[in-house]
């Protein structure tokens, strides 16, 4: 077991006059790099009792636009106002965070070269991160990607827009010439991130977010403009998919009132664990249309995220096996892309003699996805994580013989994780069939020698890791795919967390009962056909 724990931030301090030319190399090897700057200018504000500073953000005319800040591609030359600057320099959450000051003076000249120290390289490592979904935007997205050393990204479709003619020209560079104009793309020699995949097969339709697959061309479904809401697009889309598709579908809203309509289609195959109500600079604290899991608390911007934690967990004891995912959303405010990011592996085995898995870099965004499906995976808007399970990555399934298990026998497996963080952290949890298994704060946990007490496995259900920080604004943590667990080939399904989705779909339908009657008559299909799912489900349903 071993435990890393990264510095929380870097600070410099430069002084300049008039014009300022900045360039940002790697600090290991020096070499240009792209990254995301914040800039803001301290300007006094004088009241009758006091005199204090006023912060504003400084954008930069013809500079990329990216989240709360501006790509500073390796140079960038600054004509400002004279006055105090403070800035902080990023490139995703692999590397640290530099934070500055500078003076400018009117009418002089400086330059100054910052170096953006590297905290660590997760692809050599085996994953590759990716934002599973990304919405349109007129500034370059592979620029974008760089600035946040993001290698892979889904973008939504519009069929109405071919390739990613949108975007605007990049300054001091030929979009055209870098990138082409069909998908994938190909990274040009020494970009700073490589490789770089992006593809734009993703419709998002009322929460549901539809991957297709070239296999499904034949799969044209109607116009979610042509339904009478999106709720009912969303359903329409469901109901449309060839009973062999292979494209898959995935909940990009947790929160929305459909949720257990959706899954009793049994044609979903991933749930987005971090999404739009997660945003940099920006404290989310409701769901417009969405069903809160208990009140607003608007003293508690971290509630949502543990919500749709908590929605995860029921899916995961009503017996759905649903990939985790993490991305920008279809409405990310002004986050940067890849805030919420999944990384995911390769599985490889040690050896024939040994049944633990290593992590391998995936090769195409073909493979990255199947990862992502397949869980081997974790979601993370912060602290990065590698982790086992008795040598075997997220995502595995133990299958257990019923006879190694009983009331005073189990299968006992053992948790390893390697943690990189900029975040303090508030703790370290293994989380068993929804119940704390382990839980610790890293100080403990590094005194305990990283060690993690054994799960005892007497049922079937599953297990995950997650690290929570202390971060304020919102939820900010990495979260494990589960690993499952096969007792006899049976499943885990709980009674307590169907009538949890029972429950949602009663005040669902007592939602829709407010509808006119030729709106409400189109959702009684879907809602009868849901009411039998959870009718049967409860009577598997084990305590």
């Amino acid at each position: 077991m071993t435990l890393v724990l990264c510095g929380f931030g870097s600070d410099t301090a430069i002084w300049a006059d008039g014009d300022l030319t900045l360039r940002v190399v790697e600090e290991s090897t020096g070499e240009p790099t792209i990254a995301r700057m914040e800039l803001t200018r301290q300007l006094p504000v004088t009241t009758r009792r006091t005199s204090r500073p006023k912060s504003v953000s400084v954008a930069p005319r013809r500079f990329l636009s990216s989240g709360p800040g501006f790509v500073l591609d390796e140079v960038a030359e600054l004509s400002l106002q004279d006055g105090a600057y403070e800035f902080k320099l990023t490139r995703g959450p692999e590397s640290r965070v530099l934070r500055g000051t500078f003076d400018v003076q009117r009418g002089s000249e400086d330059e100054h070269q910052l170096a953006l120290p590297r905290m660590v390289r997760m692809r050599p490592e085996g994953w590759t991160s990716g934002d599973c979904l990304v919405p349109r935007s007129p500034e370059s997205l592979p620029m974008r990607m760089t600035a946040e050393d993001l290698h892979a990204a889904s973008v939504i479709r519009d069929p109405e827009v071919v390739g990613r003619g949108t975007e605007k020209p990049i300054p001091r560079r030929n979009a055209k010439n870098l990138f082409g104009e069909d998908e994938p793309i190909q990274t040009p020699e020494g970009w700073p991130t490589t490789p770089l995949w992006i593809n734009s097969n993703v419709d998002c339709v009322g929460g549901l977010a539809f991957y297709r697959e070239l296999a499904d061309s034949d799969w044209n479904p109607v116009s979610s403009k042509d339904f009478a809401s999106q709720e009912l697009a969303s359903l329409g889309w469901l109901a449309s998919l060839p009973a062999d598709s292979s494209s898959r579908v995935a909940i990009e809203n947790p929160f929305a009132w459909l949720l257990p309509v959706w899954l009793a289609s049994e044609r979903i195959d991933g749930v987005f664990v971090l999404g739009d109500w997660l945003q940099l600079n920006e404290s989310v604290t409701r769901v417009p249309e969405g069903r809160m899991l208990q009140p607003a608390n608007r003293n508690d911007a971290t509630q949502l995220g543990r919500d749709a934690e908590q929605i995860h967990w029921q899916l995961l004891e009503a017996g759905f096996r649903l990939a985790p995912m993490a991305g920008s959303g279809d409405d990310p405010g002004n986050s940067p892309v890849g805030y919420n990011r999944l990384y995911v592996a390769g599985r490889l085995q040690a050896s024939s003699f040994d049944s633990r898995e290593e992590a391998v870099a995936v090769s195409t965004m073909g493979d990255w996805w199947d990862a992502a499906w397949e869980g081997c995976s974790f979601a993370t808007n912060g602290p990065l994580m590698r982790t086992n399970l008795d040598g075997r990555l997220p995502g595995h399934v133990f299958e257990i013989n019923s006879a190694a298990v009983g009331e005073d026998q189990a299968v006992e497996l053992t948790a390893e994780v390697i943690l990189n963080v900029r975040d303090p952290v508030e703790y370290l949890e293994v989380i068993h069939n929804g119940r704390l298994h382990y839980g610790a704060k890293l100080d403990e946990f590094a005194k305990a020698g990283g060690r993690i007490p054994p799960l005892k496995i007497k049922e079937s259900g599953w297990a995950a890791v997650r690290v929570v920080t202390l971060h304020e604004d919102h939820y900010r943590a990495v979260i494990s795919s589960p690993w499952y667990f096969e007792v006899g080939g049976q499943p885990r399904i709980t009674a307590r967390s169907v009538a949890f989705f029972k429950e949602w779909l009663g005040e669902t339908e007592q939602r829709l009962a407010k509808l006119p009657p030729d709106q409400l008559k189109k959702f009684v299909p879907y809602v009868r056909a849901a009411r039998k799912f959870w009718a049967e489900r409860a009577e598997i349903a084990g305590p």
